[in-house]
């Protein structure tokens, strides 16, 4: 990044562009809405003018899921150079307001080492790579020319979620999978890097898992004894090493868990947008900027008062279940209690900031 760029307002580190070339081959390959999902339309216009309405001075973009690797070598080195040059081209015209995350034709090693090179030289921040393409995950030994290069690099390395290359039959078959089909591949992806010591052997790759983690949160305390014991890998180490986004509904529970776990310097946020719609996202972001910490304490002594009056609610059948109601509504809140004013500010800019700067 030029010295002396400003990032004054939210610096956005996951969110998305769709270059053409990229959702005709989408067109042509999958019938139906990839990943059951709808493609969003989006032009730059989409974004910029979401970050001018919500305060976000740099987004960062990357490519979603499908993986664009349809079993055609030379497509799939065209759409990675494509989207390069596409990701190239808007952080040319919107140096101050756009950045893009390269992206790799995986699983071709040597192209893909190649590709490292010619985005290094072309205005990349770093690189988006899927959770699994074909079945092969990232973190297993078959990448590590391209783990290598991207070590040397000091390079920041975006996870994205793919649908998981299994998947039990006849269950969920409605549910689009980033619902939950990629909260699953984003932990295997998280456990198969513990089990080959990537972090231990390329230290210096800045990967940010999406999503608060996923399940990591909630499976950190079962899974660490067995990672130590069967993997000689230490699960909590690698919460505190690895970067974390906020992309998606990440409160009031999701969040605060990861904050046990992460190192609070590697949280940033993440908008999603277009795939989550703008105005589903305006509401997540105002969660977190709107949190504080009186909200809840608030509610709380509200319910507390109102506990003195027990005859009164069962005297009065109709207000009975106000106090359920008020309790419900707090806990949904609780998460807010954790957000404290340099905790928000360190999430929604200065950590990103900082990666970005370093």
């Amino acid at each position: 990044m030029e010295d002396g760029l400003k990032m004054d307002g939210i610096i956005d580190m996951h969110t998305h562009y769709l270059p053409k070339r990229y959702t005709d081959a989408l067109k042509q390959h999958i019938p139906g809405d990839p990943d059951g999902w709808p493609t969003p339309a989006w032009n730059e216009q989409v974004t910029l003018k979401f970050m001018k309405k919500q305060h976000i001075s740099y987004s960062l973009l990357s490519l979603s899921s499908p993986h664009f690797n349809f079993g055609n070598k030379d497509e799939t080195l065209a759409i990675a150079r494509d989207a390069n040059e596409v990701g190239d081209d808007l952080t040319q015209r919107y140096p101050d307001q756009l950045g893009y995350l390269a992206s790799l034709p995986l699983p071709y090693e040597q192209e893909s080492v190649q590709e490292i090179d010619w985005a290094l030289a072309h205005r990349a921040r770093g690189f988006t790579v899927p959770t699994n393409t074909r079945g092969l995950y990232f973190g297993t030994p078959i990448f590590d020319r391209v783990y290598q290069q991207l070590n040397q690099a000091k390079a920041i390395v975006a996870l994205h979620p793919n649908q998981p290359a299994a998947l039990p039959q006849n269950v969920n078959i409605d549910l689009p999978t980033p619902l939950m089909g990629f909260f699953m591949d984003t932990t295997m992806a998280f456990m198969n890097l513990l089990k080959y010591h990537f972090f231990d052997r390329f230290p210096d790759i800045k990967l940010i898992v999406p999503h608060a983690g996923a399940f990591m949160g909630i499976l950190a305390d079962r899974d660490a004894m067995f990672v130590k014991s069967a993997y000689r890998s230490d699960l909590y180490a690698a919460m505190q090493h690895v970067y974390f986004d906020t992309a998606g509904a990440v409160m009031p529970r999701q969040l605060p868990m990861l904050l046990t776990l992460a190192d609070r310097q590697h949280i940033m946020y993440g908008s999603d947008i277009p795939y989550t719609d703008l105005a589903t996202s305006s509401k997540l972001l105002a969660v977190l900027v709107n949190a504080e910490m009186g909200k809840a304490a608030r509610q709380m002594t509200a319910i507390n008062a109102l506990q003195k009056y027990d005859a009164f609610f069962e005297k009065h059948h109709q207000f009975k279940q106000l106090p359920t109601l008020l309790q419900i509504a707090s806990q949904m809140m609780t998460g807010a209690e954790v957000l404290t004013p340099a905790l928000k500010q360190a999430i929604l800019r200065d950590n990103a900031r900082q990666l970005l700067t370093s």
